[in-house]
């Protein structure tokens, strides 16, 4: 983090620790694996900087818990942990059924857990869990499962149920994880990119799936529904909603920041984009950097912290091992995440938290995965981790809650409760008992239309319409009405409601979207011209980020109108979601209407549009001709010659191996082009032919980094003559996680010199090469 960013931070808020007191006395590097001390949970919590008026408590550890990889509360204020004592390394894990879920409860509210059950210890390889519906819905792959438990006895009623099968298990690390309730009444979850899923219901053939290699994803509990939400980012292990609905992403490796839209395709770590038209991802929000790989997020929308921490975004920090916090400001349609304070540092090098949830009494809940080796490739503390709570000093205990017990006027009553905990949970049992028939529906939805009326805050609002809306209290008309309203979330996500159905989403097609609908629209056609005005006229940047979400749902035909409008913005040029989502919207069309979707591009008013447009037009499609009757094949070859010049100017890439050559804007905060070896024993090869010139000073300068799993050999070729090698990885790299590498060519000076700079295999383990700079300089 820079001086400037901390020093506004100081300034910003005063009552907070600034990170340059030197609160954190480890080490700010990159690291695998370090060689910690084993601390007992009490040492642990001695070494932490816990911030001035708050205290940790261990609220569970080894031996009550071990290799815990998940939690969750349930609607009674109890954790639920879910332990992998499957895992192994990234690449090897066991198949018996001995991973387990235990129920922690703290009945006198002191911050530690006094009562335990097993709920069951015969489950292989969790990854995911989250509580509702009367049970517990589990991830483990390559299953999606769901553990009932109706009469709430915590004890299964039966085997686990299997919901959606197809998760991978490439990447050990990087499977289906961080679970939450969305506002919405669909279960959200993370995907990481070096795990490739095929998912769908168990029996779908292969046109029924959904890929998956880095991304959100949710399930609709009541329509047995899957969806990818949105595709890119690394190995997100962290997300949560702000009290407006908006979704954020906390990743590893690449920028760590993002906020999450529908149909949204991002920033990518290390893989080409699964549709190779993109062209331009949607980037980080954050302004500020932190060491990589960060888990957990979650807002705090309680009510026990000093209010300067409402509305932050906390999570954990593993290479810091710390718990830092972001704070969102409104940016257009999305939001610029500002560096809020380092708010714990753990001060332990085996401290690995990656996930946050906040408590019914407000406290920040950390778990802790707990291992010398922070990036899992082994497990060299078995059977430790541990849970631990923060709280202000002097709390007092709260009652333990039982918001199953309460009756449906006084789970509405808590939509406007002081602490988001309650909100969520009784949406979720409110949602649960529609879905079973139990819920008294008119008296439910007279009230919540009361409180919707009566709310003088957008957060109240939205409140009253989600549960509405989970329980089936809003129809077609009423959301109509909706898209009038003064409220510019409330229209928003009238849309998003309004085009729900559709069983149709971003990044896969159920039905022929080149016709309209031939049976139930999905959206009438009133709601269509509708959409097709607001597009145009509405003065609110997110009713239109959300319309250009909602488009990606429609058939081709009912676009048009939605996109011209949103195409003709200029206030739009320069923000961060909207020009990419209408081209995301518009990129599957122009193959089939290419005048058409030319047209629309070069009436509005967006250059973005225009350009890829033309790209797309040019790089053709092989099963479709252009009114030109010209068929275009992308020349794959002269683009990975055209990325590697934005690295090394002059040279010519050959037998580039996984992945090929890949364009990264930010990769460990500065650009970066990314090689591989094309095998074990053949490098990839960067080459270039020049004259070194005489009386000067000459040097080639390279600027390189690794993979976070994975070292390579640098090789230096000067006329078949090996005169540099160099292993990148995670020793030899700087604080900063880049390697200069600078060899000396003056002694070639006056003759032409043959160089090829080569990027071979170092263990074959992730031996992917970024190149940021090669330059040769003569002085």
């Amino acid at each position: 983090m820079s001086l400037a960013i901390c020093l506004a931070t100081f300034l910003l808020t005063p009552s907070l620790v600034s990170s340059e007191d030197n609160r954190n006395v480890l080490p700010q590097k990159q690291h695998r694996r370090s060689d910690a001390p084993f601390l007992k949970p009490d040492q642990a919590v001695a070494k932490m900087a816990i911030p001035e008026g708050f205290d940790v408590s261990v609220f569970a550890s080894e031996p009550d818990i071990a290799e815990p990889i998940a939690f969750c509360f349930d609607d009674r204020g109890r954790i639920w942990v879910a332990e992998n004592f499957n895992y192994q390394t990234r690449r090897q894990h066991t198949d018996d059924p001995v991973s387990r879920i235990q129920i922690l409860e703290d009945t006198d509210g002191d911050g530690v857990f006094d009562k335990k059950k097993t709920f069951t210890d015969t489950l292989t390889f969790t990854s995911g869990i989250a509580c509702g519906f009367g049970g517990v819905f589990v991830g483990s792959p390559p299953n999606l499962t769901f553990i009932p438990d109706a009469d709430g006895d915590d004890k299964p009623d039966g085997p686990p149920q299997k919901l959606l099968d197809g998760w991978g298990m490439d990447d050990r690390h990087e499977t289906l994880n961080s679970f939450i309730w969305g506002p919405d009444g669909w279960l959200y979850g993370c995907h990481g990119v070096f795990t490739h899923s095929n998912v769908g219901k168990p029996g779908d053939d292969p046109s029924k799936r959904q890929f998956i290699d880095a991304g959100i994803w949710r399930y609709h509990p009541t329509r047995k529904t899957f969806e990818i939400f949105a595709r890119g980012l690394s190995n997100p292990w962290g997300f949560d909603f702000d009290d407006h609905g908006q979704g954020f992403a906390t990743c590893c490796v690449i920028p760590h920041l993002f906020h999450v839209v529908q149909g949204g395709v991002y920033h990518k770590q290390s893989r080409p984009h699964v549709n190779p038209y993109i062209y331009d991802d949607i980037k980080t929000i954050r302004d500020h950097t932190h060491l990589s790989a960060h888990g957990g997020a979650r807002f705090y929308l309680a009510d026990a912290f000093p209010e300067q921490y409402r509305g932050r975004l906390f999570m954990c920090n593993i290479h810091e091992h710390a718990v830092l916090t972001d704070v969102m400001h409104r940016n257009g349609s999305s939001f610029i995440g500002k560096h809020g304070d380092d708010f714990m540092p753990t001060n332990d090098m085996a401290w690995v938290g990656f996930s946050v949830e906040i408590g019914p009494e407000g406290g920040v809940y950390l778990l802790d995965w707990h291992d010398a080796d922070v990036c899992g490739n082994a497990i060299e503390f078995p059977n430790t981790g541990r849970v631990y709570r923060v709280m202000p000093k002097g709390a007092k205990p709260t009652a333990t809650p039982n918001l199953g017990a309460m009756t449906d006027l006084q789970l509405v009553e808590l939509q406007s409760h002081s602490n988001d905990w309650y909100v969520r949970q009784a949406r979720t049992l409110l949602q649960s008992r529609s879905a079973t028939g139990k819920l008294d529906s008119a008296t439910v939805h007279q009230r919540l239309n009361e409180m919707f009326v009566a709310a003088d805050q957008s957060a109240s609002r939205l409140r009253a319409m989600w549960a509405l809306h989970v329980t089936g209290g809003l129809d077609a008309n009423g959301l109509a009405k909706f898209l009038s309203h003064d409220d510019e979330y409330v229209r928003a996500w009238a849309i998003q409601f309004l085009s729900e159905k559709s069983d149709v989403n971003a990044f896969q097609s159920a039905h022929d979207l080149t016709k309209p609908d031939t049976g139930e629209a999905i959206v009438s056609a009133a709601m269509l011209a509708k959409f097709g005005e607001l597009a145009s006229s509405d003065p609110s940047p997110v009713v239109r980020l959300y319309l250009a979400s909602a488009t990606q749902r429609l058939p081709y035909a009912q676009r048009w109108p939605i996109l011209q409008g949103l195409a003709s913005h200029a206030e739009d040029i320069a923000d961060n979601n909207l020009p990419r989502m209408v081209w995301f919207a518009l990129e599957p069309m122009v193959p089939q209407f290419p005048a058409k979707s030319l047209e629309l591009a070069l009436q509005g008013k967006l250059p973005q549009l225009q350009q890829h447009v033309a790209r797309r037009l040019a790089s053709g499609d092989a099963s479709v001709v252009d009114d030109l009757n010209v068929k275009r094949k992308p020349k794959a070859d002269s683009r990975a010659q055209w990325i590697m010049q934005k690295a090394a100017p002059g040279f010519t890439v050959h037998d580039v191996g996984e992945n090929g050559v890949v364009d990264h804007p930010v990769f460990r905060n500065a650009k970066a082009v990314q090689t591989h070896p094309k095998d074990r024993e053949n490098a990839s090869r960067l080459t270039r032919e020049l004259r070194i010139p005489e009386g000067k000073s000459t040097k080639l300068k390279i600027r390189v980094s690794h993979h976070p799993h994975g070292d390579w050999l640098l090789k230096v070729v000067a006329n078949d003559e090996v005169i540099k090698e160099q292993l990148v990885g995670s020793k030899t790299v700087g604080k900063d996680e880049w390697l200069d590498v600078t060899v000396d060519l003056t002694k070639y000076a006056g003759s032409v010199v043959r160089l090829s700079l080569e990027n071979h295999a170092n263990g074959w383990a992730a031996e992917w090469a970024y190149w940021n700079r090669v330059a040769i300089v003569s002085d």
